[in-house]
Order: structure tokens, then C-alpha cells, then sequence
């Protein structure tokens, strides 16, 4: 009888001891199935570099990756042509896929260059994407990049809020561009820009480049020739921009610091001298 009370015992604390370990064993797994993130889901979208290596990076230095459904993958930035032609391109050119924490891209770049890229995502969600370089190749050249980059999620182009004609100025503290101008945006993603001659008359530049380009709450202008600097050939500017349809911001980081618009939104571009 002893003996077997003692099994008994014995057999309800084997059968409690192996519920608990199936317990355990099950949240476990839930647990790391809970844990286990989608990357390849998560990372479809539009991304506008924001830092390198935790430091905020110059506007004008932004660049944009747009990971499409059908593993094509568009990559935008501003290229050097020559000493004095500058531009911004998009290209889709490039196809990527997504294992575990891996990126591999490849494709040919603007300027016919082979590339094949490998990121290590450190982390994503759905506002950030900050990614490693584990190989990067030009050409089948090794490229050595130990930076870490991160992007903020790009959302909702406001390509209507941001059609029109605007008329402002920059308000940067100390500038010498102390005049108003216009900018007409089209729909077409072509604007005219406007400004006064040493007669104060109106004239719409007509050796502008005219191309603009919306990601999300950063802005990227074309043009050529410029007015202020006394430049000549092809530039492009990046600026983050805030609009509520009526009036409108921008900021730029330069090198020597931050510079500003401010404008509004008007009914009719001005009567230009022919």
C-alpha cells in the first residue's frame, strides 16, 4: 500500500513536471514566433536617408530607396555628371531581395555601373530603417563602408497640396537673397520659376532645368544656371518642406548652416516682360 502511494505520488509529479515543461516549451515558441519579424513586409515602401552614423546629414546629401512588391527597387539621388553639372535622378534599374536581416540589391546605376549591394538591417519598424553594409561592389570592385545608415519612412506625397503658385522668400537671418519670387508647380512634375530683373521687372527663367520631385516631406528641385551664385549648368537642391495647401516651408541643412523659405499660395503668376 505504501508502495504504492509512493508511485502514485511519484507519477502525479512526473505528469505536473511535464505539463510545466510543455508549457514552457510552447510559450517559448510563441514567443519567438511573436518575436520574429517580417523584415521583407516591413520594409516595402519608400525610405529617405536622414543620418549616417547617428549625425544628421546635409539635405542636399539625401537619397531615396523605394522597395517595390514586384522586387524591383528604385534608387534616387543627386549625381555628379562633370566639374559642373550636377543632377538629381531617379533609376529602377535594380532588383532586391530580402532573407532573414539581409538586403541584396543589384543593377546599373545612371552612369552604367554594375553594382551589387548586401545591407544587414539593424533595425526596422514602420517609421525607421537603419541598415549596415556587409558587401558592396562597383563594377566587381570591393567598396569598404563600415557606416551605418538611417532612413525615415517616406508617407503620403502630397503632390496636390503641393501644386500651384507660390510666392515667397528666403528668411534665412543675414541672406543677401533678400527678393521674392514665384514658382508655378505642374502637375507633371515641370514648374516655372520667376523673378525680377535689375528693373524690377518680372521674368519667367526660361533655362530652367524644371523638374521636381516629392518623397514624403522632402523636396527636390532641377535647374540650371543659377541666379544667385552666378553658376552655370545643371544643379539640383533637397529641402524638407511643410505645406498645409496655403502656405509653405522649407528648410535646408547646408554646410554653413540652415536656410529657409516661406511662401504662400496665389491665385496667378505675375505679368512677365517678353
Amino acid at each position: 500500500m505504501i508502495l504504492s502511494f509512493i508511485h502514485s505520488g511519484y507519477y502525479r509529479l512526473c505528469m505536473k513536471n511535464t505539463m510545466f515543461a510543455g508549457i514552457l516549451i510552447a510559450l517559448f515558441f510563441s514567443s519567438c514566433q511573436q518575436n520574429e519579424t517580417d523584415y521583407a513586409a516591413l520594409l516595402y515602401g519608400t525610405w529617405v536617408n536622414t543620418m549616417v552614423d547617428g549625425d544628421s546629414i546635409l539635405t542636399d546629401a539625401s537619397y531615396v530607396l523605394e522597395f517595390k512588391l514586384d522586387q524591383t527597387e528604385l534608387y534616387a539621388s543627386g549625381f555628379q555628371l562633370n566639374d559642373s553639372n550636377k543632377t538629381w535622378l531617379e533609376n529602377t534599374s535594380y532588383t532586391y531581395s530580402v532573407d532573414d536581416n539581409i538586403i541584396t540589391i543589384d543593377g546599373v546605376d545612371v552612369l552604367d555601373k554594375e553594382y551589387h549591394m548586401e545591407f544587414v538591417i539593424q533595425s526596422l519598424d514602420n517609421d525607421n530603417l537603419t541598415y549596415t553594409v556587409r558587401q558592396f561592389l562597383i563594377d566587381g570592385v570591393t567598396c569598404q563602408d563600415s557606416k551605418t545608415y538611417t532612413c525615415k519612412r517616406a508617407e503620403n506625397n502630397d503632390w496636390d497640396l503641393f501644386e500651384g503658385i507660390w510666392y515667397g522668400h528666403c528668411t534665412t537671418i543675414g541672406t543677401t537673397d533678400t527678393l521674392y519670387h514665384y514658382w508655378k508647380y505642374n502637375a507633371d512634375s515641370t514648374y516655372l520659376y520667376y523673378y525680377q530683373n535689375t528693373n524690377s521687372e518680372w521674368v519667367c527663367k526660361s533655362d530652367n532645368e524644371g523638374r521636381y520631385f516629392l518623397y514624403g516631406d522632402l523636396f527636390v528641385s532641377n535647374y540650371s544656371n543659377d541666379l544667385l551664385s552666378g553658376g552655370t549648368g545643371k544643379a539640383y537642391e533637397c529641402w524638407s518642406f511643410v505645406t498645409d495647401g496655403l502656405t509653405m516651408t522649407w528648410t535646408g541643412r547646408r554646410a554653413d548652416g540652415i536656410v529657409t523659405y516661406s511662401m504662400e499660395k496665389v491665385s496667378d503668376a505675375p505679368t512677365v516682360v517678353l
